[in-house]
């Protein structure tokens, strides 16, 4: 019984690390993206300002 109980407690910790990992991954994805944005955005307003 405690055998089982200590092999499902260490199954909820990695899914725990996986799920965190996961956020992380999410979050650092998003946050490239957005300054992939703001960057074409600069290049857009250069060339704007070139044109005018």
């Amino acid at each position: 019984m405690l055998l089982h109980e200590l092999v499902r407690l260490e199954k909820t910790v990695d899914d725990k690390r996986r799920r965190r990992r996961h956020r992380l991954n999410a979050r650092q994805l998003r946050a490239q993206l957005r300054e992939e944005r703001r960057a074409e955005q600069a290049l857009m307003e250069i060339r704007v300002s070139r044109l005018c």
